[in-house]
């Protein structure tokens, strides 16, 4: 009975059911193995593209030790190259994976413990300040270096320093500083005999891009110094360059009097980091920094000054913190879109056992065992999902290679096992206890206490997720049950809408029943003698819904909060800024520019707190309200108050000065009158009114007064430019226009004051996903995606699993005079209130999730960015980023569910008109 000859006879006599479940376990088991997989590769990504994008120091880890000290802690002499060499193998001796440096990448060497002057008058100058000069010993020199002229450095003979030795300079320092071969310069600092180099040779890099020469910036090319002044005094300026000497002459540097900086740069072997590695190797560093590992390389070289800088902690650091940021909003929709397949999946299952519910009822009837038959069903759903299961995750372990796949394969057999076990158990429940067969309308039943509890539960359940996600946040990214927040608000809306589903229904049927016709009547009849128990389609197609809106609220979030973080950075369409007045003829020629429409021109000078205002802000003096009002109003902020500061406004020659403040500010003044200094004399403010944020000051609390009123109380200095003259123009495009920036910045450019351009268009294009934020981005639209063809699996699932019974209804029907036009009006009454339901649900709850969710939703670090550098643009710190209706997200999923079920529904009538009534009655006889 239980043999292969019955495996394979029910695999021939129904070989579409064995297809399709093999069908959608093998999508699903790639999906489930897949998710994990690509989550690693683009964190894989990210992390090897935020460590090459690094500065070259913070690329791995260095070691520096100092001369003073070593000299006393190792034997022989420290400088002595193969000093450096005995403690590279010490470290290296020390590390253990994942802290794995690059082959032979290793950066050594000895420099001067200070600049050194170069007082050689032949030397080119910058000021009166002398040039300043390191000597570095770096090994490796003959590697990393082409001779142009003369030839490397000579090797220092002898055991004693010497006060004359060879030395090189790179060909842009030779260059820049007229240096020759065979040229002599002195260094001179805190020693009593100045160091004598002879130029022997000038060199180019074989690679300019190696870490040899990047290490330090000061190899490649000299650099213009500023020496230390007084406030007053203007600074000066002054070349400072490096001279490269053999590793034999390391031991002269300390003659210089500053001792000596001995120095050890590793790379890490980049190809081989992951992201899952990042924990073990922060601890390996910290371990390195200030711990064991550090404790153990103090003992074996015997050095106690010696200790290690790991400069790539901060870039692991930051990426850490984006990484934190970016998996609570992965994991719902992993969440999301598993709950949806998982729903598909035990659908289809329910549908496999309905239509063997006869079968199974026999073979129980006929003294059949649970097991018995549950292993006979068992064997044949394994047949199909098993072979299934293993060629999708095999296809996802192929498709996405990463260094792990334990996950993958945990998912994998997941859903294997769930596709193997959901229909044989299905179908073994449901013949546990023998019971007469009756109709479970959804009009008619009367929910059970059962699912009562089960409703109860989940709206406990709902609840206290959606309570912690408000309090907690997204904070931990790891706790999936605040990930199952919009799930679980999805699926108890599933089941508020099945308890309201039936009531419409009940109501419209009465009065359909008195039309003329009966085809509204029948329809809605149909419609609720639909099974109570498919609540399945609904609670995928919710789920897919929320998940698809959410998504959407995320990416709308994302994109308001980077249009707010430039519109508030710039203020404007663009803006003119210097920190003195402006050229008098900059705003003219400003409005003249192509594209500019409104303008106005500000004053903006800083004030540190006083005994009047106890608190840092900005006095901002406007031109022109009206047009600084419109400006504003353009640029999304609150709106201006032009009647404070309009011709309107009260103010006396003497008297106090309307002002508009920050709230802060008027926290302070309490409307009091108070004395304010200005560039153009004293004057008393007094606070009108009150706004959050201006444009002329992106961040802090400032102070707003008319420049006609003060300026009329000051007509002296108010007239001179340096003094009452605007720092800041800004201006919006004409509508309909773009501002042309070359010419704004040309325009700046030929002012007689240096002024900075910004515009909003620039900042906000800056304002561009990372890596990492680009990798969770397009994972979490591959969810919704996902969610959405399970959504319109299950609704195709249940259009299909009632079309036999349907078919045949309909070809009874057309017999007694149902014309085609009337058929596709019954089944459209029949199943479009489902559809619509779930549509309009999806709507809803979408809407709902967004003021529920958002208070714990912080999306600020996925718009911008935690670790330095993670955005070109810094956002205002008062600026919130969290989740935002997009419409789009809302409407077309919803839309399209609506569209493919009447697509379905019309090809299934046109279908079975083609065909003969006898044909369908027949197939109806044996469906029903």
């Amino acid at each position: 009975m239980f043999g292969g000859s019955w495996l394979s006879l029910r695999l021939r006599a129904a070989p579409g059911s064995a297809v399709a479940l093999a069908a959608l376990v093998l999508v699903t088991a790639f999906l489930a193995a897949a998710l994990p997989r690509a989550v690693d590769r683009y964190e894989d990504s990210a992390l090897r593209h935020a460590v090459a994008g690094a500065a070259p120091r913070d690329h791995g880890v260095s070691l520096a030790d100092d001369f003073r000290t070593a000299g006393d802690a190792t034997g022989g002499d420290p400088l002595a190259p193969a000093a450096l060499d005995r403690v590279e193998q010490d470290f290296r001796a020390l590390l253990r994976p994942p802290l794995r440096l690059a082959p032979g990448g290793v950066v050594q060497g000895i420099r001067s413990g200070a600049e050194a002057e170069v007082p050689d008058k032949e030397l080119p100058r910058t000021s009166e300040h002398a040039p300043g000069a390191d000597l570095v010993a770096q090994a490796g020199l003959a590697d990393h270096a082409r001779v142009v002229a003369g030839r490397l450095p000579r090797p220092e003979t002898g055991d004693t320093a010497a006060l004359s030795f060879e030395g090189a300079v790179t060909e842009k320092t030779a260059q820049v500083l007229h240096l020759k071969v065979g040229q002599t310069i002195h260094l001179q600092k805190f020693g009593a005999t100045p160091l004598t180099v002879r130029i022997s040779g000038i060199l180019a890099p074989t690679d300019p891009r190696a870490g040899f020469w990047t290490m330090d910036d000061d190899l490649l090319a000299p650099l213009v110094s500023f020496p230390p002044h007084a406030m007053i005094d203007p600074p000066k300026t002054y070349w400072h360059f490096t001279v490269l000497v053999d590793g034999t002459a390391a031991r002269s540097i300390p003659l210089l009097g500053t001792g000596a900086a001995l120095y050890w740069h590793h790379p890490l072997d980049t190809s081989r980091l992951t992201a899952h590695d990042v924990p073990a190797l922060r601890a390996e560093l910290a371990s390195l920094g200030n711990g064991p590992l550090a404790t153990r390389l103090a003992q074996s070289t015997g050095s106690s000054s010696l200790h290690a800088v790991a400069g790539i902690a901060t870039v692991l650091a930051a990426f850490g913190a984006d990484r934190d940021a970016a998996h609570p909003l992965v994991l719902i929709a992993a969440v999301g879109v598993g709950t949806t397949a998982l729903a598909v999946l035990l659908m289809a299952a329910g549908l496999a056992a309905d239509r063997r519910r006869r079968e199974v009822a026999l073979l129980r009837s006929r003294g059949g065992s649970l097991a018995g038959i549950f292993r006979r069903l068992l064997a044949e759903s394994a047949a199909a999902a098993l072979p299934a299961g293993a060629a999708g995750t095999a296809l996802a372990l192929l498709a996405l290679p990463t260094a792990r796949y334990g996950l993958a394969l945990a998912l994998g057999a997941a859903v294997t096992a769930a596709g193997a076990l959901a229909m044989p158990l299905r179908a073994t429940l449901a013949v546990r206890r023998p019971r007469p067969a009756e109709r479970e309308d959804l009009v008619a039943a009367k929910p059970s206490r059962r699912r009562l509890v089960l409703e109860l539960t989940v709206a406990v359940l709902v609840a206290a997720a959606v309570a912690a996600l408000r309090r907690r946040g997204t904070a931990d990214g790891s706790d999936p049950f605040l990930a199952a927040a919009p799930v679980l608000v999805a699926v108890a809306a599933a089941l508020v809408l099945l308890r309201v589903y039936p009531l419409p229904l009940r109501h419209l049927a009465r009065p359909a029943a008195r039309l003329r016709g009966a085809v509204t009547h029948l329809g809605l009849a149909r419609a609720g003698r639909a099974p109570s128990g498919g609540q399945l389609p609904l609670l995928a197609m919710l789920v897919a819904l929320t998940v698809a809106s959410f998504g959407g609220s995320v990416l709308a979030g994302i994109g308001h909060g980077r249009d707010r973080a430039a519109a508030m950075t710039v203020g404007a369409d663009a803006r003119v800024d210097s920190v003195f007045p402006l050229d008098p003829a900059l705003p003219g020629q400003v409005a003249k520019v192509p594209g500019i429409g409104d303008h106005v021109s500000v004053r903006v000078e800083p004030h540190a707190a006083n005994q009047d205002i106890p608190q840092n802000f900005e006095l901002l003096v406007v031109d022109d309200p009206a047009a600084y009002a419109r400006i504003t109003r353009a640029a999304g902020m609150p709106a201006f108050p032009l009647d404070a500061l309009g011709p309107g406004a009260a103010a006396g020659a003497h008297g106090p000065l309307p002002a508009v403040v920050s709230p802060r500010i008027a926290e302070l003044l309490a409307g009091r009158r108070t004395p304010l200094a200005t560039d153009v004399g004293n004057s008393d403010i007094r606070p009108v009114a009150t706004l959050t944020s201006t444009p002329a000051a992106a961040e802090g609390d400032f102070v707003i007064v008319s420049a006609r009123q003060l300026h009329a109380q000051h007509p002296q200095l108010g007239a001179l430019t340096p003094y009452g003259g605007p720092t800041t123009v800004l201006a919006d495009a004409a509508p309909g226009q773009h501002i042309d920036a070359a010419a704004l910045r040309r325009v700046a450019a030929r002012a007689a004051t240096p002024a900075a351009v910004l515009l909003r268009s620039e900042q906000r294009a800056a304002l561009t996903d990372s890596p990492l934020q680009h990798g969770t981005r397009t994972l979490y639209l591959a969810a919704v995606a996902a969610g959405a063809g399970y959504s319109a699996l299950a609704l195709l699932l249940s259009l299909m699993a009632a079309a036999p019974g349907r078919t045949a209804l309909l070809a009874r029907l057309r017999t007694m005079g149902l014309t085609r036009r009337q058929s596709r009006r019954l089944v459209l009454l029949e199943m479009l209130p489902q559809v619509l339901l779930a549509a309009a649900g999806g709507v809803l709850v979408g809407l709902a999730v967004i003021p529920l969710l958002r208070p714990g939703v912080d999306l600020a670090a996925l718009a911008f960015g935690t670790g330095a550098g993670s955005a070109t643009v810094t956002p205002p710190s008062t600026l919130a980023v969290t989740l935002r209706a997009d419409p789009w997200s809302l409407a077309l999923p919803s839309t399209g569910l609506l569209l493919l079920a009447c697509a379905v529904l019309l090809a299934q009538v046109w279908a079975g008109a083609r065909r003969h009534e006898s044909t369908e009655l027949r197939a109806g006889d044996r469906t029903t």
